[in-house]
C-alpha cells in the first residue's frame, strides 16, 4: 500500500526540493479559504511588526539621545539694551548679558566660578608679582572674519585707560602698562603687586579695527554699541525698535568659528518688555511659552512663574542690598546717632521675611560669608524702635501729627496765596463794571482742592508723629530705589518702620532704564536703596574708595576715609591670606562705625527657563551674568548616536 509520505518522497526525486519554491508560495492563496488568507495576512503582520520593534529595541539599547545644533532660545528681559560694550556695559545688567555671549576676555570663569585662560592660552607671572604675560590663542577670528591679535587687547586696555572714553572700569586699569610683544604675546606692568589682577582680565576685548578712528570722547554714542563685532559663542545678527525707539528684540546668531566648542543653540534672542506681569508682560510670555526663559524672577511674582513646563533655577549670588547714606547731600546723615536710630528701626528678618520669603540672608557688614575677613559674631544693631526713639528724641524732639498737618496746611494756603494773587482793585472794578464780579467761592474751592491734593501727597495718615531739631528743622530723608517689585515692596517697609519712630520718608523710584543716568550720575538721593554685586573677587576698593565716589564710581555712600582708603590700597598688593583677612577685618571695624550704610541681606538670584532647555549646570555665580558660564553646553535639539 503506497502512503501519502511515499507520494512526498517521490515528488522529492522527481522536483530535487525538500521546501516549497517561490512560484509555489504564491498558488497558496488558490488553495485557502478566505479565513485562512486572513489569518495568514495576519501572521505575516505580526512576524513583519516584531522585526521593526526589535530593531528600534536594538537602537535604543545601543544609541543615546544627545545634543544636536539647532533652536531658536528666547530670553524675555525686563530693561532694554544701550551700549553692547564690555567697556562701557558692567553699569546695565541687560548690556552685560548679552555682551557675555558676543565678547570674550582674556580669562573667563568656568560654571564652578574658578579662573581659566580664554581668549589666552596661557600666562606667566614674574618673580615680584608685578608683570603678567599673556600668551593668546592663534586660531581666534572675529565675527566679521578677521584674526585676533594682541594689538586688540592692547586697544581695549588704553581705551578704558582714557578719562575721555568715561569707562566705569577704569579705576581697575589704572597704572596699568601695555606692551605689545608679538601678535600673539602681550605684557602688561603693573606699578605695585595686584592679586586680584587676572580676574580683571575677564573684561570683554574688542576690535581694533572697528574703533581706531572713532574718538575716545564720541565711542559711547557710536552705533556699534548695538551692533557690536566680538570673537564670543554667538554674532550680532539683528535688531528691531518699537514706535519709541526703544529696542524690542535683539538676536544673536551661533557663530560657527568660534574658537572653542561652538556653541548648539542656533538663534539666541532677547526679547524686551516694560513690566513683569499683565497680559503683555515677561511672565505672561514665559507662560504662554512665547519665549524660553525669564532672565529674572522677582521673588514675589515667583509663584506666577511655577508651571508645569517651566524650570526654575536658583542661584547664589554674592551681593549686598543696603541703604547708602549720601552724606554729601543730607547734612543731618553725618550725625552717628541719627544712623544708629535708623538702624535700630529696621527689622531684617521680617524684611527679608515679606520682600523675598526668607530666599536670602540677613548681614550686617560689607564682608559676606565667604570672603576673607569675615565674622559671623559682628557686632549687630539689635531691631528695638524704643532705642531709635530714645536716639531720636535727644536731637529731634516729637511733632505730633495733628500739629504737622495744621503747620502743612498754613504753608501751603500761603503757597497757593502766592502762586495765585487776587486781582487789583482797578481790576476788580472793571470786572464790576462788565457784570462779572469776581467767585470768591471758586477761589476758594481751587484751594482747598490744592491743599487737600498735596496732603494726600505728602502725609502718612498711619504716621502719629513727626520731628523737629531745635532750629525747626524737619526730620524727612528721601529715599530712592530701582522702580522693581520687589524694590518697591522692601522700599515701603523700610519707609514704614522709619515712620514708626518719626521720620517723614519720601520714595522716588526711578526707571530700571534711566536709573544709572537720573540717580547715579548726579548722586541724587539722601538714602538709596540698592543692591550691589560683589562678584567672585573679594576686593572692596571700588565701592568703599575715595576716588570712587564720583559717576560712574560705585561708592555709592560718597564715603571717604582715609584710613580706608589705605587699608583697601595695601590689601590689593597682598596675597597673603592670613594677612588679607586681618586687614578686612579692620576695615569692616572702620565702616561699622561710622556707618556709611545700612547691610540689610544677600539675595537668591532666581531665573526660569522652559524644560525644553537642557544642558544647564551652573548652581554658584558672581554675577546674574554668569548663568550664561555654560551656555555652550545649552540645547534644545537632540539626535541619536551610537554608543
Amino acid at each position: 500500500m503506497v502512503s501519502a509520505r511515499d507520494d512526498l518522497d517521490l515528488l522529492r526525486r522527481i522536483k530535487g526540493k525538500r521546501f516549497p519554491g517561490w512560484k509555489q508560495f504564491f498558488l497558496v492563496k488558490k488553495i485557502l479559504s478566505p479565513n485562512e488568507k486572513k489569518i495568514v495576512l495576519v501572521c505575516a503582520g505580526t512576524i513583519f511588526l516584531g522585526f521593526i520593534l526589535l530593531g528600534v529595541n536594538m537602537v535604543i539599547a545601543n544609541s543615546q539621545k544627545v545634543p544636536d545644533v539647532g533652536g531658536r532660545y528666547t530670553e524675555a528681559v525686563v530693561g532694554s539694551p544701550q551700549l553692547i560694550n564690555p567697556i562701557f556695559s558692567s553699569i546695565n545688567d541687560v548690556d552685560t548679558d548679552i555682551v557675555k555671549l558676543v565678547f570674550s576676555g582674556l580669562m573667563r570663569y568656568d560654571k564652578e566660578q574658578n579662573l581659566a585662560p580664554d581668549l589666552a592660552e596661557s600666562y606667566t607671572l614674574s618673580e615680584d608679582k608685578k608683570v603678567y604675560t599673556f600668551y593668546l590663542r592663534k586660531n581666534v577670528f572675529w565675527h566679521d572674519g578677521r584674526p585676533f591679535t594682541a594689538r586688540d587687547v592692547a586697544f581695549t586696555i588704553q581705551a578704558i585707560q582714557d578719562k575721555a572714553v568715561g569707562s566705569p572700569l577704569l579705576i581697575s586699569f589704572q597704572g596699568v602698562g601695555v606692551e605689545v610683544v608679538d601678535d600673539y604675546t602681550i605684557k602688561f606692568s603693573l606699578s605695585e603687586s595686584f592679586a586680584p589682577f587676572l580676574g580683571i582680565m575677564t573684561v570683554g576685548i574688542i576690535s581694533e579695527e572697528k574703533w581706531f578712528d572713532i574718538l575716545p570722547e564720541r565711542m559711547k554714542l557710536h552705533g556699534q554699541n548695538l551692533q557690536p563685532v566680538g570673537t564670543g559663542p554667538f554674532m550680532f545678527k539683528k535688531l528691531s525698535k518699537n514706535d519709541s525707539g526703544y529696542v524690542r528684540n535683539y538676536e544673536l546668531i551661533r557663530f560657527r568659528d568660534y574658537y572653542a566648542k561652538p556653541p548648539y543653540i542656533e538663534d539666541f534672542v532677547f526679547k524686551f518688555f516694560s513690566e513683569y506681569e499683565g497680559p503683555e508682560g515677561a511672565i505672561q510670555a514665559l507662560r504662554s511659552q512665547r519665549v524660553s526663559g525669564l532672565n529674572f524672577v522677582p521673588h514675589d511674582l515667583r509663584e506666577k512663574v511655577e508651571r508645569k513646563h517651566i524650570q526654575i533655577h536658583t542661584l547664589q549670588l554674592p551681593q549686598y542690598t543696603a541703604l547708602f547714606f549720601n552724606q554729601n547731600r543730607n547734612a543731618e546723615l553725618k550725625e552717628n546717632k541719627l544712623k544708629t536710630a535708623l538702624q535700630h528701626a529696621i527689622d531684617k528678618e521680617r524684611l527679608l521675611r515679606e520682600t523675598l520669603k526668607n530666599e536670602g540672608q540677613v548681614i550686617y557688614s560689607p564682608i559676606l560669608p565667604g570672603f576673607p575677613g569675615y565674622n559671623p559674631e559682628v557686632p549687630r544693631a539689635e531691631y528695638s524702635p524704643s532705642k531709635a526713639n530714645e536716639l531720636l528724641d535727644e536731637l529731634w524732639p516729637r511733632l505730633p501729627a495733628e500739629k504737622y498737618v495744621e503747620e502743612k496746611m498754613v504753608a501751603l494756603i500761603k503757597k497757593w496765596q502766592e502762586d495765585n494773587p487776587t486781582a487789583t482793585s482797578t481790576e476788580a472794578s472793571a470786572d464790576e463794571a462788565l457784570g462779572a464780579p469776581p467767585d470768591e467761592s471758586a477761589r476758594e474751592a481751587a484751594q482747598e482742592e490744592y491743599v487737600r491734593q498735596e496732603l494726600a501727597a505728602t502725609v502718612n495718615e498711619a504716621q502719629v508723629f513727626y520731628r523737629k531739631n531745635k532750629d525747626g528743622k524737619l526730620l524727612e530723608i528721601n529715599l530712592v530705589t530701582v522702580n522693581t517689585p520687589e524694590y518697591k515692596k522692601a522700599a515701603e517697609f523700610i519707609a514704614g518702620f522709619w515712620q514708626e519712630v518719626g521720620v517723614k520718608v519720601n520714595i522716588t523710584y526711578a526707571e530700571t532704564k534711566d536709573f544709572s543716568r537720573a540717580i547715579l550720575k548726579n548722586r541724587d538721593y539722601d538714602v538709596l536703596f540698592y543692591g550691589l554685586i560683589l562678584g567672585g573677587d573679594p576686593d572692596q576698593l571700588p565701592f568703599w574708595h575715595s576716588n570712587q565716589t564720583e559717576f560712574p564710581g560705585l561708592n555709592l555712600a560718597g564715603y571717604v576715609n582715609r584710613n580706608a582708603d589705605a587699608l583697601l590700597e595695601k590689601i590689593r598688593t597682598l596675597d597673603n591670606e592670613e594677612e588679607i583677612i586681618e586687614l578686612y577685618k579692620k576695615f569692616q571695624d572702620i565702616i561699622l562705625n561710622e556707618k556709611p550704610a545700612i547691610f540689610l541681606y544677600m539675595p537668591i538670584y532666581t531665573y526660569a527657563t522652559t524644560d525644553e532647555v537642557r544642558g544647564i549646570d551652573v548652581v554658584r555665580i558672581s554675577y546674574p551674568v554668569d548663568r550664561f558660564a555654560n551656555v555652550t553646553e545649552w540645547y534644545l535639539e537632540t539626535k541619536r548616536q551610537w554608543k
